[in-house]
């Protein structure tokens, strides 16, 4: 072995402890590109949030979809992935969450959120089929339901026809499953169908969508008074532009408060399918994310104008 691939590799020992992907170039007669990545490396600032199986979180391998740059990061969600109070409840998970520190999200605050997300597996789902699939979250601290979900409804869940137009939006449609939730608000206020059970936009169709690439990017303050707002754009269209609360209690309490992002496959609701299909295992779900940023501007995160201003990927 010559001393400077004995130098690469010893270097490369180093790097790879770091968690990163690291991509070099080696001498004539040796592949050109090699690519290593540390198992259970996870993003900076972010852990495993009571997902117990190293397949659930891995960073994608050189066959699998990646939006831009070398890597995106891949979920999969087996049925009986659970631990602690989630196996009580029904729930399965596959999600990576913020820590507290790393948090970019605040009450009262405005924030921007660019990703792209990429369905590898999952089509739209009848009632008795749902597992009350959830694809990102923002929490804050304790127990209090999240003021803002990415989630997939199952076939005439809702009534977008008849929804209440202060909350939610009537464009919305029953093919287009992939919806924005305010839980919080639902829970806290008492949201029911009028209020398409805190649903307030549609944004894309699983189906339609599955093998395909979806920029999302999201502008919000998590406002917790009348001047709340959130915008969500799916593939360059606006298709949320909902405005009010999305947090209950007192703004003087509430501003600043931090919320910390999760993302991944969160089973939330197996009930119906563990009574209806006879013991049946949940198929295992598969999903990937990458470009995932948090900036003061649209431009430091949606993932189509970064790509056009030639800006260098996440990785």
């Amino acid at each position: 072995m010559s001393r400077f691939l004995m130098m690469c590799l010893v270097a490369l020992g180093v790097l790879v402890g770091c968690g990163r992907v690291i991509t070099i170039s080696l001498p004539d007669g040796l592949p050109s590109l090699v690519s290593f990545r540390r198992e259970g490396a996870l993003p900076p600032g972010y852990d495993r949030f009571l997902s117990p199986a190293s397949y659930n979180f891995r960073y994608s391998l050189p066959t699998e979809p990646v939006r831009r740059g070398d890597v995106s990061e891949r979920f999969e969600l087996r049925d009986g992935d659970c631990v602690d109070s989630d196996c009580a409840s029904g729930r399965l998970r596959a999600e990576i969450s913020e820590s507290d520190k790393a948090a970019t999200g605040h009450v009262g605050q405005d924030v921007w959120y660019g990703w792209s997300f990429y369905n590898d597996s999952m089509d739209a789902v009848p009632r008795d089929k749902s597992v009350g699939l959830v694809l990102g979250q923002w929490k804050l601290s304790g127990d209090q339901p999240p003021p803002f979900r990415i989630v997939q409804t199952s076939a005439g869940d809702l009534n977008w026809a008849k929804c209440d137009t202060t909350i939610c939006n009537r464009s919305g449609t029953d093919h287009e499953d992939v919806v924005a939730e305010l839980e919080n608000m639902k829970v806290a206020s008492n949201w029911g169908k009028a209020q398409n059970e805190g649903d307030v936009c549609s944004l894309f169709s699983m189906s339609d969508m599955k093998g395909k690439w979806v920029d999302i990017v999201v502008n919000t303050n998590f406002g917790a008074d009348t001047g709340g707002y959130l915008r969500i754009w799916v593939n360059g269209v606006l298709k949320c532009n909902y405005s009010g609360r999305m947090v209950w209690g007192s703004p003087a309490v509430l501003n600043g408060a931090p919320l910390v992002h999760r993302r991944g496959l969160f089973a939330s609701y197996t009930k119906p399918w563990r009574a209806k299909q006879g013991g049946a295992a949940i198929p295992t779900m598969v999903a990937y994310y990458d470009e995932f940023l948090s900036g003061k501007l649209r431009s430091d995160v949606d993932p189509a104008s970064r790509e056009t201003a030639g800006l260098r990927p996440k990785d």
